[in-house]
């Protein structure tokens, strides 16, 4: 990297001579209306093991006409069925994007089959994600490999936003890893439409799901309008924990992390980096990523554009 290259600013300045992005396809929107005129039959998947469960479903390995998948099957009886509701509408928000960083969405049950039990039916990436994997003493994250993920994620997160949605619930442990290695971005139950004129969810459109605290924009804490830059806050925690390899607020308390990080401008502390170039760009990136001001983040496409050029220097 050189020397005199030591702002986000300036690095995003010099990329613009060195790359032409990656061109992903941008899917028409899918309404989940539309759906209500497929369907889905139950009888041609075998499901298998529980992969995982949650307030609203759980997720089997299944089986159809000889291929694997993964089913996400809600469950007919919860304490907050609006909740589950609005979060099986917003995974079918990207029901059957391709882009080789998200989790791909294939098939889901119709509206007027949702009473009956619902299903969502994904491609099946294995039971690893990104959270594992920093917990795992034994996996080294270097810079190239960190380097890897932050690309991958925030291209996922630059075609989520070109589509207008806003994920609202990034962390490490919805980022599934591949067997190549690589990541991809999933669990979209809480994510949101955004207004194209505005860049932010209209007020008549929004959801009562909240995501994980610890990762959640300060304008969101309180109360505010979500918009796209919100997702690029979460990026910037989950770029603190590739490096730390610790839990954001670990051990304390949420009502008292939230108003420190509302009133007070509270983050996660810096690891020490000591006087490694490369390091200290990356604090310096998570660090405006995670700013108080929506305003002064970068975008998901400036994010890509940046991460592109420092793959190119290393």
């Amino acid at each position: 990297m050189p020397a005199d290259v030591n702002k986000v600013s300036d690095i995003l300045m010099v990329s613009e001579s060195c790359f032409v992005l990656d061109d992903f396809e941008v899917l028409p929107q899918t309404p989940f209306e539309d759906l209500a005129s497929r369907f889905l039959n139950k009888d041609d998947y075998d499901l298998g093991k529980l992969l995982g469960a949650g307030g609203f479903g759980s997720v089997y390995l299944a089986s159809y006409k000889n291929k694997i998948t993964a089913v996400k099957t809600l469950h007919k009886v919860t304490k907050n069925p609006k909740a589950q509701m609005e979060s099986y509408k917003a995974e079918l928000n990207v029901y059957n994007w391709k882009h080789p960083n998200i989790v791909r969405t294939v098939a889901a049950t119709s509206i007027e089959q949702y009473d009956t039990g619902a299903w969502i039916v994904m491609e099946y990436i294995g039971s690893r994600n990104l959270q594992m994997l920093i917990n795992d003493t034994e996996e080294e994250l270097d810079q190239l490999r960190r380097l890897k993920y932050s690309l991958e994620v925030a291209s996922a997160l630059e075609f989520t936003h070109g589509n207008h949605i806003v994920h609202l619930d990034l962390k490490p442990a919805n980022i599934l890893l591949t067997e190549r290695d690589s990541c991809k971005l999933g669990d979209f139950g809480c994510c949101q439409r955004v207004e194209e004129d505005t860049g932010r969810v209209s007020p008549t459109n929004r959801s009562a799901l909240t995501g994980t605290f610890a990762y959640r924009a300060p304008e969101l804490l309180r109360g505010g309008a979500p918009t796209l830059v919100a997702d690029v806050y979460s990026f910037g925690v989950t770029l603190w924990q590739l490096l730390s390899r610790e839990t954001p607020y670990a051990n304390q308390n949420q009502h008292v992390v939230i108003f420190s990080v509302v009133s007070k401008n509270l983050r996660p502390p810096h690891p020490d980096v000591g006087d490694d170039p490369f390091e200290q760009l990356y604090q310096e990136l998570y660090t405006q990523c995670w700013s108080a001001k929506p305003e002064t983040r970068p975008t998901s496409s400036e994010l890509v554009e940046l991460l592109k050029m420092w793959k190119y220097y290393m």
